[in-house]
């Protein structure tokens, strides 16, 4: 068997420091990498952001543009007081159909049974029939305020007035 020859010490420290600087040049790839992907992710944010507003604003322009029809009748109301409550109900006629068009949707509640998802319950009294049962219990019997869906997904829950037992 032969004897393994070690390397002498200068040629270690050599290969070493050979070793050493290739890994500092890896080392700054990878951190000028890094900065790259760091400046597209932040680039990237600002434009999705910046399309988002712009989206936004397309989106609650269209709803203004609607709107005025409302603002105008306003304005001819105010100029014909003898027919101010007509005119009201035309305003609050035309908004609702604004208000639906862009997807609002009134939770019907009136005589239904209370349901947590669409209902807060402000008011509780009992049931002063004679022939009160469990039946009536969590019954809607007066709306308070009224509540609304938008798009399907709950807006604002109505609040209401329930029998209790």
């Amino acid at each position: 068997m032969e004897e393994e020859k070690l390397p002498t010490e200068p040629e270690t420290i050599e290969e070493l420091m050979k070793k050493i600087e290739n890994l500092e040049k890896e080392k700054n790839e990878y951190f000028e990498n890094l900065k790259r992907a760091k400046s597209d992710v932040l680039r990237i944010k600002r434009e999705f952001e910046a399309k988002y507003n712009e989206i936004q604003d397309l989106a609650n322009s269209q709803l203004i543009y609607h709107l005025l029809q409302v603002l105008d009748s306003f304005e001819l109301a105010f100029q014909k007081e003898s027919n101010i409550n007509q005119g009201f109900y035309l305003i609050y006629s035309q908004l609702k159909d604004i208000l639906e068009k862009f997807g609002l949707e009134e939770i019907k509640a009136e005589n239904k049974k209370f349901d947590p998802n669409f209902h807060e319950v402000i008011l509780a009294e009992k049931c002063q029939k004679e022939n009160c049962d469990k039946s009536d219990d969590n019954l809607i019997v007066e709306i308070l305020s009224k509540g609304y869906l938008y798009k399907g997904r709950l807006l604002r829950a109505c609040r209401v007035k329930i029998l209790t037992h």
